[in-house]
């Protein structure tokens, strides 16, 4: 049996054993339960000879055919098997994995059952390597089977295929048929449903719908299964795609089935002589004067369930009595149980008027030689409407298909005409059908957020379009090309009046290949919908066989083509077009809308944010007015228009501290100038440190470690929030130390922060620096650092040097100004590291760690200032040209 790349199924059946010949050369029925054998177990009573495994190192399956031998190996240790009936099942040949070996009529199936999803994404599952042993050859068909051969080329043995399946099953019910809405292609399947097929049935999770280690269920997902031979080794490759996706329902199941090449059939006779078995024999012999038929059986179970399309019962005359042609009649008999070439009793199978006639045939092939010439062999093709129709209903409850051929016609008249005598080959006899399965009655899939939704994008569904694309998974289980027509009604309900008709909406045409599923698209022409109207939708599908799938469920969607508009925008820290908070400080927006599902805002055209709060926390970084957008969004994506929100941030008030160091020797205090602080912070001075003359008045003058500084009794800047600190300094010696420090605040440990000179900065190029801790034990430091060549540094000119944190943007600066007029220098930027509160000393002149102070200036430093603020770049320059 294979499927075509048209989704049709074609069965080629030759016919097949029923009973087994023993080795004590008795008859016996098949029994394929297992029992126990030799330390393994085998069928009671099979055509093939098969002993399965008790457990441990030996073979899982041993085979002896015709003086051959054929072993299957797992690759480890098997544990003992329970046994049910005619399956032997080995638990946990991997995690969670269990293996099936089923016994059959003709051979025997091993099958993987994955039990769970993490099973399934074992690696060893991607390649499963069974082990060959025995002298049998062992090659790859073109269809992806296996064939087994003596050691001289005879075929013995053969395996179909593998594949795996999914234990998917449907609880979803196919509707009742109608005509009263589907146009041209559908509407003949509608009229006239498919023979078996009831007007509506309801699927239950019933034995045909559950998979297991015997078979798929109808419904379940399958896929191929690559099988190779390598070396020693039969290697299996299941599907990754079902291996991994969330949408297989374990268990899952992994399959090839090894069989015999056999075929079926048996005689009757008149006067019951027996016939030598070298053909099948109809009519009147010429040598006993007995009368013969013959029948035959073919396995019809890959057929079951489905609907047969087209039927054929071909044969191979080997020789007729007459050089003319002369008649034979195919009738449909009922079973036997004998074996193959066997003699049934001549009145057990009456043919002719006690059977149902399925079709006859005229021809000759006398190899007498008496015609004149030896006549070839003729082929003898029977597929009248009544074998169809016959086979069509037989399917749907037997897995076999049993007929008799006679010369005899409906009267039973014929089959004394000695002209009438034929000989057929037995083994060239076969049933070759198509079928088809009907499709699965299309699923309904989500609205897509392009132009129909937003949020409620399945059933019940809110859309914003009136010309929206209705979706549906459609699948055949033989693949092939699909119809799917839709239709929009105003209820749940086939009587309910109809909005859009199949015949109006597209068809959609959907080509899928094997059991996978595919999806069909119908867009509701315009003109038909209403908004603010609720609608129900559901599709149908045919097959290129016309087999009809029935309708597939309810579905439902509103229209809602009104958008939400935010009315009003409230801030107790910013009130609109009046002055709110100082800068920096955050905010709390709230939104008023009706019928919003989220929100868009920005501030002044920035980066926009989506919330699904009916607020907005923004925090300005800089000072004046400003103005908040923002516009709304229902659940079916209809946005509103922007509603405006100006509000003003008061600046923040000037607060720093500057030490001007215009004082003259011997003074030991620095005093602190500046404004806007609780207190001022005068430093005091210590080791050698004394004023000089400086950069805009005096300065100080610190010739370094051990002690030279400018400190103050406590700290002046709150260094978890924005804060720029800078000064001019004039070095002495930039080499002398690897860091020179030339503005701190200082932690228990070690400093906030340090504006200094680092040797080691810019790939040991040396440069100007703004260092920040990302704790009080000095860790986690980072620097923004300039070389300062476009000040012309290293020299013995003034530079102005500033150092910048901001909170709000979690950056910090480095600023290097080569003159008082230019303006010109360098600004170097990097991310901050986690901020903390530093309550030690403001130092000038030197940092600290440890708990001590390190990194001592050498030189001059004049005019150090520190703003509890971020300074813009205009002011840094601006202080560095005063």
């Amino acid at each position: 049996m294979f499927v075509d790349a048209s989704g049709v199924g074609r069965l080629e059946s030759s016919v097949v054993p029923q009973r087994v010949h023993r080795r004590d050369g008795s008859w016996a029925d098949i029994d394929t339960n297992l029992h126990s054998q030799g330390g393994g177990f085998a069928p009671v009573a099979s055509t093939a000879d098969l002993t399965f495994s008790g457990g441990g190192n030996g073979p899982l399956v041993t085979w002896h055919e015709g003086g051959s031998t054929f072993e299957l190996r797992w690759p480890s240790v098997l544990p003992a098997p329970r046994i049910e009936g005619d399956t032997a099942i080995y638990d946990n040949v991997m995690p969670d994995v269990n293996l099936h070996v089923t016994a059959g009529r003709d051979g025997f199936r091993h099958v993987l059952e994955v039990l769970t999803p993490e099973a399934a994404a074992n690696p060893a599952l991607r390649q499963i390597r069974y082990g060959l042993g025995g002298d049998m050859g062992v090659t790859r068909t073109a269809e992806g089977g296996l064939e087994l051969t003596s050691a001289d080329g005879e075929p013995l043995l053969q395996a179909s295929p593998a594949v795996m399946w999914d234990s998917s099953i449907s609880t979803g019910a196919v509707q009742p048929a109608t005509t009263s809405s589907l146009g041209s292609t559908l509407d003949s399947v509608l009229v006239s449903p498919a023979a078996g097929d009831p007007d509506a049935r309801t699927l239950a999770a019933d034995a045909d719908l559950i998979s297991s280690a015997r078979g798929p269920s109808e419904l379940a997902s399958t896929a191929d299964v690559d099988v190779a031979v390598s070396a020693d080794d039969l290697v299996l490759a299941p599907d990754s795609g079902m291996l991994s996706s969330l949408a297989s329902a374990f268990p899952l199941f992994i399959d090839p089935a090894f069989s015999k090449l056999r075929s079926k059939w048996a005689y009757a006779t008149s006067n019951g002589e027996n016939n030598d078995t070298a053909g099948a024999r109809v009519g009147l012999s010429p040598d006993s004067g007995a009368l013969y038929r013959s029948y035959f059986s073919f396995d019809t179970a890959a057929m079951t369930g489905t609907t047969v399309l087209t039927a054929e019962v071909q044969m191979k005359l080997d020789h007729s009595y007459s050089c003319d042609p002369t008649w034979v009649h195919l009738y449909r008999t009922s079973s036997w149980s004998t074996a193959s070439g066997g003699r049934l009793s001549w009145t057990a199978r009456p043919l002719g008027s006690g059977a149902v006639w399925l079709d006859s045939w005229e021809g000759n092939a006398n190899e007498a030689g008496g015609c004149g010439s030896i006549q070839p062999d003729a082929d003898a093709v029977f597929e009248g409407s009544a074998l169809l129709t016959d086979l069509k209903a037989q399917v749907q409850s037997s897995s076999s298909y049993w007929v008799g051929l006679c010369t005899c016609n409906q009267d039973n008249e014929g089959e004394t005409i000695q002209s009438r005598w034929k000989k057929f080959y037995t083994d060239k006899t076969y049933l070759i059908a198509t079928f088809d399965v009907k499709p699965t009655p299309p699923v309904g899939l989500a609205f897509t957020t392009t132009l129909d939704c937003y949020k409620q994008c399945s059933s019940p569904a809110l859309v914003r379009s009136l010309t929206p694309t209705l979706r549906a998974q459609v699948q055949d289980r033989f693949g092939g090309k699909l119809e799917t027509a839709f239709e929009v009604r105003t209820a749940a309900d086939l009587a309910a009046p109809i909005v859009v008709s199949s015949t109006t909406m597209p068809r959609a045409f959907v080509t899928t290949s094997g059991n996978a599923t595919g999806t069909a698209t119908s867009q509701v022409p315009a003109g038909k919908l209403v908004a603010g109207t609720t609608y129900y939708w559901h599709a149908t599908s045919v097959d290129e066989a016309r087999l009809w799938s029935g309708w597939g469920p309810w579905y439902s969607f509103t229209i809602d083509t009104s958008p939400p508009a935010v009315s009003a925008v409230a801030s107790t820290e910013y009130p609109q077009k009046a002055w709110g908070a100082m800068v920096g400080s955050a905010g709390s927006f709230a939104f008023t809308a009706s019928g919003a599902d989220e929100y868009s805002w920005d501030v002044d055209g920035g980066s926009a944010t989506t919330t699904t709060s009916p607020s907005a926390s923004f925090t300005p970084t800089t000072d004046m007015v400003h103005t908040l957008h923002v516009k709304a969004k229902d659940k079916a994506g209809n946005t509103g228009s922007t509603f405006d929100y100006q509000f003003w941030v008061s600046p923040q008030p000037e607060a720093y501290s500057l030490w001007t160091f215009d004082e003259t020797d011997p003074a030991k205090t620095a005093a602190d100038t500046g404004a806007g602080f609780s207190s001022q912070k005068p430093g005091t001075l210590g080791g050698t440190a004394h004023f000089v003359p400086g950069k805009l008045n005096n300065a100080v003058h610190l010739s370094g470690p051990p002690a030279d500084r400018v400190t103050t009794s406590g700290p002046v800047l709150d260094t978890t929030k924005s804060f720029t600190v800078m000064a001019w300094v004039h070095a002495a010696d930039l080499a002398a130390q690897t860091q020179q420090t030339i503005l701190a605040q200082d932690g228990d440990t070690a400093s906030r922060f340090e504006l200094q000179y680092r040797k080691d900065a810019n790939g040991g190029a040396g440069g100007w620096c703004f260092t920040m801790s990302g704790d009080s034990g000095g860790g986690a430091q980072v620097s923004a650092c300039a070389d300062g060549q476009s000040a012309g540094l290293p020299s013995n000119d003034w530079v102005h040097v500033a150092g910048l944190y901001d909170q709000v943007t979690g950056k910090m600066r480095a600023y290097v100004m080569g003159g008082d007029l230019r303006c010109a220098g360098e600004v170097a930027e990097a991310d901050a590291p986690t901020s903390w509160s530093a309550t030690g000393s403001f130092a000038i002149g030197r940092g600290w760690s440890n708990g001590a102070g390190v990194s001592y200036w050498r030189g001059d430093i004049d005019d150090a200032r520190a703003y509890q603020r971020v300074l813009s770049d205009a002011e840094i320059c601006q202080q560095a040209s005063s």
